[in-house]
């Protein structure tokens, strides 16, 4: 009977999808999912999410949601997608990138932008890696066609911005006050 929040990145991300799929979608336990961010793979909002079991989150207050993003700098280089464009998704149906889902971490809203000033913390990591800070109202970002854009002055996060102005290894880090704070307002909507 307790709330659960469920969240993957990348390789996580596919795992947490296939949790969805079988194991939660349809299942008594789905009432109790709060939201599951999965993040940093593609998700196909025609192809996959109605095999998932839940919607992709379009307010900040929904629960029993889907959050799901990718973020890039501008400008954004997504050729990878390549490889998992005109495949099969869970439906059966051709993924295609102008379907991909993006929902904002800042705004919590499926497509959403927002400003640096709206985003409460981004964690920067030390140069060692050893430790981090949270610096809020930095860095901002908007949807356009499935990624997620960063927008603001980007702070030095270290040396693993992928090819293509990809910054999937940040994509918790850029946005680490804002998931929390959509986590807990989402806990709450659930609660109430």
């Amino acid at each position: 009977d307790r709330p659960i929040i469920l969240a993957g990145h990348s390789q996580g991300a596919l795992h947490l999808e296939r949790l969805l799929k079988e194991k939660v979608a349809g299942k008594p336990i789905a009432r109790r999912v709060v939201a599951a961010y999965v993040v940093g793979w593609p998700i196909s909002t025609v192809s996959d999410l109605p095999v998932l079991g839940f919607p992709a989150c379009r307010n900040a207050g929904e629960t029993g949601c889907i959050l799901s993003w990718m973020s890039f700098g501008d400008p954004a280089n997504p050729d990878f997608f390549h490889e998992w464009d005109r495949t099969r998704g869970f439906t059966g149906g051709v993924r295609q990138q102008r379907d991909i889902l993006c929902v904002n971490p800042i705004t919590g809203t499926e497509g959403g932008s927002a400003p640096p000033e709206e985003n409460p913390g981004t964690l920067i990591p030390s140069a060692d890696l050893r430790s981090a800070t949270l610096q809020p109202g930095i860095v901002g970002a908007h949807c356009h066609q499935g990624l997620l854009l960063l927008d603001g002055t980007l702070p030095p996060l270290g040396s693993f911005v992928l090819p293509g102005n990809n910054y999937h290894v940040y994509d918790y880090a850029l946005f680490w006050g804002a998931i929390r704070r959509d986590a807990e307002r989402r806990l709450a909507q659930w609660h109430s």
